[in-house]
């Protein structure tokens, strides 16, 4: 009995070590090895420890609970020049300290995935177009790194838990910090300094941003377009214009906390409001004084219409402020990758059409506006990176535009990764415009690029007007840089766009005669499309555009005047959740995420279902 015992015993054992369970282990990267192949050949709970050195790669993660570090502990001596890292789906639990990452301009440092959560700690991010861009649900920690001339420096995107970045220094930027749609963020005691803006709120992203120094931004400290408001206190704010405001700026934010007894960011006895300083030394706090000694100014700052700062810090007349770090003046020679003064932010995932500035605030309690400052935000996109597009001989402009935006009625970004050989999904998921997907086969690397759809109020302004037919929706789609698209770079292009049935039956439209015509050349030509599917509200159609650019989708009238109610029936798989089914083409990143998770399975299922069967079989025999 005891022996048969002790194999069970042995039989586990033998299980658990065949299945691969077992303790983390400490990977070394030595100098002149790489590190992607290191993290291929991981395992969850791994470290993997990078010599000192300079490694020319990108490396993309899909392995969760990794530790990835330089072995000093020091960025200057481990230094990665490439897209930096990049996180899959499968990525979580990530750790990244130590490194610096140089890119050219383009790209990311490190881009977290979907519902990550990792910690993002003591490196130097430098050259990309995003220093670290965070995706949908990630939850993180981005602190003590040293972030410079990158368009976006961080941008939070749509982040519902935990999402903290503190501690960081941020400098010659476009802007400092973007937080993007929805969402909710901790943005504490960084050091944000010397870029065109400083922190960035865009529609309903929202944070409570305090302890921060933001200073000597050449644009403005915050530029605020969230319709959500934000809890902004204990800050050093010293720009010449301290805060603008978008015009449609519905819910205010608040300026101040209630009195603490704690030193605040200029060594006064409370926290309460924020400091109000400009460089000429006109700003508010430089200006009003405090009387009772609470550190805290009698007056109120009134920044515009309902934002209002109840407790603005200020010092006694016969004292000056203790200075936080980085407050002092000094002169940054701008990168050539700094986002230009003429440029604001604009919007990531934005479905709302832009707007321009109603006002500026530099901190004085008169609400002085500046009309004349620059409003628009339609200049750099923040998170991409991408300042121009064109398609059809047409030069990029404003907002990766070249279509002036008071003809846009909504527009929608979308974001994938690029890479040679795979297929390319861009899908609008927000429905704003009538643009389901569009997707290509990419015959280059080009790492993470945005997709624009822009639904216009009439034609484009860059176009002649269709003589074809009643038309529905005219649109433009601008995809990359300037000149990405095309057939040098991609093949294989798709596009699925939707049709209301309301549409057909109101202008009575033979479903039939649904078409999507295609501006290039200076002159409208027509595409055929296939009926993808149908439900109560939208019929669903695929085309294969030659390129991306302006579009404007028609149909004509039936001469019986009714509109035939029996549709006909999809040819291929179900469009659901508008992804669409990329016919013809490789699997997509979404069902290839999908298989990598079900092979994963769930760590531990095989012991415990190896102990249950030699337990039965131990127990079986036992009986006999």
């Amino acid at each position: 009995m005891k022996n048969r015992f002790i194999a069970l015993l042995l039989s586990i054992f033998i299980f658990i070590t065949g299945s691969g369970i077992g303790a983390a282990a400490d990977i070394i990267v030595h100098n002149g090895e790489s590190i992607q192949s290191a993290v291929d050949n991981a395992t969850h709970g791994d470290s993997i420890i990078v010599e000192p050195g300079t490694y020319y790669e990108n490396v993309t993660l899909s392995t969760y609970d990794l530790v990835i570090m330089s072995q000093s502990g020091n960025p200057d001596d481990t230094i990665i020049q490439g897209d930096g890292f990049f996180l899959t789906g499968d990525a979580q639990e990530i750790t990244i300290k130590g490194f610096t990452l140089k890119g050219t301009g383009t790209s990311y440092g490190v881009n977290l995935a979907q519902f990550s959560n990792c910690l993002i700690e003591k490196n130097k991010i430098m050259n990309y177009s995003t220093g670290i861009d965070t995706n949908l649900y990630s939850t993180f920690t981005i602190n003590d790194n040293e972030i410079s001339n990158c368009q976006s420096g961080v941008f939070v995107g749509e982040c519902y838990y935990d999402a903290v970045v503190k501690n960081n220094r941020i400098s010659n930027c476009g802007t400092g910090v973007v937080v993007g749609d929805l969402g909710d963020s901790k943005i504490e005691n960084n050091t944000i300094r010397e870029n065109d803006q400083g922190i960035a709120l865009m529609y309903e992203g929202r944070s409570d941003i305090a302890g921060n120094t933001i200073s000597f931004n050449k644009k403005c400290g915050i530029y605020d377009k969230a319709d959500t408001g934000s809890k902004i206190y204990n800050n050093y704010f010293n720009n010449t214009v301290n805060v603008i405001f978008d015009s449609y700026h519905d819910n205010p934010n608040t300026w101040n906390t209630t009195s603490t007894t704690e030193k605040n960011i200029i060594g006064g006895p409370y926290v309460a409001g924020n400091y109000w300083a400009k460089p000429d030394g006109t700003g508010f706090s430089q200006t009003h004084y405090d009387v009772n000694g609470d550190g805290i100014a009698e007056e109120t700052v009134k920044l515009s219409e309902g934002e209002i700062d109840y407790a603005a810090l200020a010092t006694s007349e016969n004292s000056t402020p203790e200075q936080p770090p980085g407050a002092t003046n000094s002169t940054v020679t701008p990168s050539e990758n700094v986002t230009s003064p003429s440029e604001e932010i604009t919007d990531n995932n934005s479905t709302n059409s832009d707007g321009s500035s109603d006002g500026s605030s530099d901190g004085s309690s008169d609400d002085n506006s500046d009309d004349s400052s620059d409003n628009s935000d339609d200049g750099s996109d923040g998170n991409s990176g991408e300042s121009s597009h064109s398609s059809g001989g047409s030069s990029g402009g404003a907002g990766g535009s070249p279509e002036p935006q008071t003809n846009v009625q909504v527009k929608e970004l979308s974001q994938a990764q690029v890479i040679n050989g795979k297929t390319v999904m861009f899908d609008f998921t927000k429905n704003a415009t009538c643009v389901v997907y569009i997707s290509f086969d990419a015959k280059k690397t080009a790492g993470k690029i945005t997709a624009i759809a822009e639904q216009l109020k009439g034609k484009s302004t860059l176009t002649s007007a269709l003589n074809s037919g009643e038309v529905y929706k005219y649109f433009n789609l601008w995809v990359g840089n300037s000149g990405f698209a095309t057939e040098k770079n991609i093949e294989n292009p798709e596009l699925c766009f939707k049709v209301e049935k309301s549409w057909l039956q109101d202008k009575k439209i033979d479903q039939t005669s649904v078409t999507l015509n295609i501006y290039n050349d200076k002159k409208w030509s027509q595409l055929p499309v296939k009926l993808l599917k149908e439900d109560n509200q939208y019929l669903y159609f695929t085309a294969q555009p030659p390129t991306f650019s302006f579009f404007a989708i028609a149909g004509k009238a039936t001469q019986k005047g009714a509109v035939n109610e029996t549709q006909a029936k999809s040819d291929t798989e179900n469009l659901s959740n508008n992804t669409g089914n990329n016919t013809g083409n490789a699997t997509t990143g979404v069902e290839q995420t999908s298989e990598q998770k079900e092979s994963k399975g769930i760590p531990g299922f095989e012991m415990i279902y190896g102990i249950i069967g030699l337990t039965g079989v131990y127990l079986y025999r036992r009986k006999r």
